[in-house]
C-alpha cells in the first residue's frame, strides 16, 4: 500500500460513463508509450526491494515474485497484449484462493526484530485477521513459537510478518494464495509506525488491506468505474463495484476515509469465495456473479486413503511440454502433485488442471517460480473426475513427480 495522496470525484451515472471512456483513452495512451519499452528499461522502471529475497512491486503494494514472472507481466500487460491472452488470463484469477483444507490453518509469525512494536503488530495482526475470519470460514493462527525465526525459510508457518525499510516507498506490502512459501511475507514498513495518531489511517485499516491481498482479493480501483489506477483485466467480478471497499485506495477515487474497513459488499465477497462463517449468511442480492462463488466449499472430503504415484527420471527441452494424465480423483479429496527430486536440474514449470489438458495460460495451478522444484496442493472441486498435469521447460531440466490424490474407487459410494 502506498502512502496516501486524496483527491475525489463524485461518481454519478454521468461520471462513471465519462470515467469508462477517459480510462480507455488512458490505457490506450499508456499502453502505446510502454510497449516501446524493452524488457530491460521497463524492470528498470520497476521498484525493487533493497534486501535479499526482495520483490518487484507494482500497483503500489502487488508484489511479484522474480524476474522471470516480472517478464509475464510485462509480457502480458505492458507490451500490446492479445485479446486471447487476456481472456484466459481473466479466467485464471479466480484461481487465487486457499484450498478447502488450507483456508484452515492460515499460520503465522510475527519477528521479534520488530522490537518495541512488537507487541502492537501482534495485537494488530489479531484484529485484522479476525475481522476477516468473523464473515468467512477461514481461519489466521498466530504461532508465537515462530517468532524468534520468522524468516521467509521458515516452513513451521504459511507465512511471515516482517519489518522492513523501504523509506516510505509503501507503507506494507502481502502476497497472492499462489505463491510458493519464500514469496509469503507481510512486510511493513517503519513509515506505518510513524503515522499520525489523529488521522484514519492506522496499522490496523493497512494490515486489513493487505490481509484482502492474502485471501486472493485485488485491487477495487482496477475497474472501470474507479476511472483512474487502472492495474490490469486479470480479475472476476464477486460484487457490484465498492468505492467504500477495504481494497480501495482513497486516493484512486475511493469514497473511503482511509479507515479500511470491511463494507458489506466486501463481507459478502470473502464469504462467496470461502463458504460464511455461522451465524453470518450471505445476501445473495449483493453477488452479481454467483458463479463465481466456490461450490466445493459443501464438499466432505471422502474418507479413501491418499495414494502417492512417482514418476522419474522425466526431462524437458527449454519451450518444449510433456503432459501425463489423466489421472482419476475424487470430489473433495486432497490432491499434492510435486515435481523435483535430489537430482533436479534447470527450471521446468508444473502445471495442473481438473477436468482437461492445462495450457500455458489456463491452469487451476502453476507455482512459476525459479528452479526444479515446485508444488501444487488443491483440494479437488465437487464436480471434477480427472486431473491433468504439464511440465513446461523454462529452461530445459530434469525431475521427477509426485501425485498423491485419492481415486474415486477408494472414496466410500
Amino acid at each position: 500500500m502506498p502512502p496516501p495522496t486524496v483527491t475525489k470525484i463524485e461518481a454519478t451515472p454521468e461520471a462513471v460513463k465519462k470515467a469508462q471512456e477517459d480510462l480507455q483513452t488512458f490505457a490506450d495512451r499508456d499502453r502505446q508509450m510502454y510497449a516501446v519499452l524493452t524488457f530491460e528499461d521497463f524492470k528498470g522502471r520497476v521498484h525493487k526491494e533493497p534486501f535479499e529475497g526482495g520483490k518487484y512491486i507494482v500497483n503500489g503494494d502487488t508484489p511479484i515474485a522474480n524476474e522471470k514472472q516480472l517478464r509475464e507481466f510485462y509480457d502480458q500487460h505492458v507490451k500490446q497484449p492479445s485479446p486471447k491472452v487476456l481472456i484466459l488470463a481473466q479466467v485464471n484469477s479466480m484461481d487465487q484462493k486457499w484450498n478447502q483444507e488450507q483456508k484452515k490453518k492460515l499460520t503465522y509469525c510475527v519477528s521479534n526484530t520488530f522490537g518495541a512494536h512488537h507487541a502492537d503488530v501482534v495485537q494488530q495482526m489479531a484484529s485484522a485477521t479476525g475481522e476477516w475470519g468473523k464473515w468467512a470460514t477461514v481461519h489466521y493462527i498466530y504461532d508465537a513459537s515462530q517468532d524468534g525465526n520468522c524468516v521467509a525459510s521458515n516452513e513451521a508457518v504459511v507465512f511471515d510478518v516482517r519489518p522492513v525499510n523501504v523509506n516510505g516507498d509503501y507503507l506494507a506490502r502481502a502476497f497472492f494464495p499462489n505463491e510458493p512459501r519464500a514469496g509469503r511475507n507481510v512486510l511493513i514498513d517503519d513509515s506505518s509506525f510513524r503515522l499520525p495518531p489523529n488521522e484514519k489511517l492506522q496499522l490496523a485499516g493497512i494490515l486489513r488491506h493487505e490481509l484482502g491481498h492474502t485471501l486472493g482479493f485485488r485491487h477495487e480501483q482496477t475497474r472501470p468505474e474507479s476511472g483512474t489506477c487502472f492495474e490490469d483485466t486479470d480479475w472476476k467480478q464477486l460484487t457490484t463495484y465498492d468505492a467504500f471497499s477495504v481494497m480501495h485506495y482513497p486516493q484512486c477515487n475511493g469514497k473511503g476515509d482511509w479507515s479500511l474497513v470491511l463494507t458489506d459488499k466486501d463481507k459478502n465477497g470473502v464469504a462467496c469465495v470461502y463458504g460464511p462463517n455461522p451465524p453470518f449468511a450471505i445476501d445473495k442480492t449483493l453477488i452479481v456473479n454467483a458463479a463465481v462463488c466456490a461450490t466445493d466449499q459443501t464438499v466432505a472430503p471422502p474418507a479413501g486413503a491418499p495414494q502417492t504415484q512417482t514418476i522419474s527420471g522425466q526431462s524437458v527441452a527449454q519451450d518444449k511440454q510433456k503432459s501425463y494424465g489423466p489421472f482419476p480423483v475424487a470430489g473433495g479429496s486432497p490432491l499434492t502433485v510435486k515435481m523435483g527430486g535430489a537430482g533436479a536440474t534447470g527450471d521446468p514449470d508444473l502445471y495442473v488442471r481438473f477436468g482437461s489438458q492445462p495450457f500455458v495460460h489456463m491452469y487451476d495451478c502453476r507455482p512459476f517460480v525459479d528452479g526444479p522444484n515446485e508444488l501444487c496442493a488443491l483440494t479437488v472441486p465437487a464436480s471434477a473426475k480427472q486431473v491433468f498435469v504439464m511440465v513446461r521447460g523454462f529452461t530445459a531440466g530434469t525431475y521427477e513427480l509426485q501425485i498423491t490424490r485419492v481415486p474415486p474407487s477408494a472414496a466410500p459410494h
